[in-house]
Parts: structure tokens; sequence; C-alpha cells
């Protein structure tokens, strides 16, 4: 083999590699916690959980109840189903499509659902008046980690039909969520 087919082939081989990389370099999780003293008598204790879109894509993001397998199974149930099964009550998607009605954060496990444009952060507060033992914070970001899902607007698409017709008003709107730390009392 001489030097140009050599240099050829590694460049090709190469290549995807690096397309590769640069796609799943989209989301950053930073995770961080912060003691603040309002003053001498009162002092607040807050757990962070940033969601970094580094990407050109957009990104929905939901809190799960219940942790399912496949990408599919997310999608559909938090999305599809209804979860209360109450009379008049309706699915997200349903609530998405609706054009004539105001929405509020109903439910953490049922109704948020934020929108995470390119080069935009959003933030999951969890707020405490006491201290926050270590153990707990590291339960608190295991469970954020298992039950925060993030899918692409792309992946979005292939499994709902319509989601560029999703009223503006269904997603939660504020870069960041205050949480209370009883939420999490597992």
């Amino acid at each position: 083999m001489n030097a140009k087919t050599i240099i050829l082939f590694t460049l090709l081989s190469v290549f995807p590699m690096k397309c590769i990389s640069q796609i799943t370099d989209s989301l950053n999780v930073r995770k961080d916690s912060i003691c603040i003293g309002v003053d001498s008598s009162k002092t607040f204790y807050c757990l962070f959980y940033e969601i970094d879109n580094n990407s050109s894509n957009v990104f929905y993001l939901w809190i799960e109840k219940d942790i399912h397998l496949s990408e599919r199974e997310k999608i559909r149930d938090y999305i599809m189903r209804d979860k209360t099964k109450s009379e008049g009550s309706m699915s997200l998607y349903q609530m998405a499509m609706e054009y004539n009605s105001t929405y509020q954060c109903l439910s953490i496990y049922g109704t948020f659902l934020k929108k995470i444009k390119p080069k935009e952060k959003f933030t999951i507060q969890i707020f405490s008046e006491e201290a926050v033992p270590e153990c707990k914070k590291k339960q608190i970001f295991k469970y954020l980690d298992d039950h925060v899902v993030t899918v692409s607007e792309n992946t979005l698409r292939h499994y709902i039909v319509g989601v560029d017709n999703f009223n503006p008003r269904i997603f939660y709107k504020k870069g960041f969520i205050t949480l209370p730390i009883n939420l999490f009392d597992f």
C-alpha cells in the first residue's frame, strides 16, 4: 500500500468517530449545593441540578415518577397517557393540542414539561430549611439522574405526531423550578 492510501484510509476511519462524539456532547448536568444565610437567625439550603443544552437541538424535559426501560415507554407514558383517569381529565398530549386553554403546572409528575432551546440552561432547585446531610444529597441527585427525562425534539417527533403544533402555553416558562425537599422523602 502506498502512503496516500494509508492516509486516506486513516482519515475516513477517524472522521465518523469525531462526528459521533459531537452529537453525544449535547447536554451537561452540573450538581451543586449551597447554604444561604438570610440573616443571623435564618439559613436556607439549596441543591442545584442544572442541565445545560450545549447543542443546536431542542430538548424536552420532564420528571417521571416511574422508571421505564425504553425511550418509547417514557414518551408514551408521560405525554400520551391520562394518568388521572377521572372524568373530564386528559393526557398532556391532549392539553398540548388544545388551543383555547391556559395551563398551570398542576403536577410535577403529570403535566410539567420544559422545552430547553439551544444554548439554554434549566435548573431544578431543591429547597430545605435544614442542613442536608451528604448521604441525602447523594440520594436526591441519584433520584434526579434516574427520573429526569430529556428527549431531543427529533426523537420526540419519531414517537409523537404533531409536536410542532403543541400549544406553547403548555411549556414551563422559567429557567428554573424550585421543589421542596420533602418531595424527596423516600
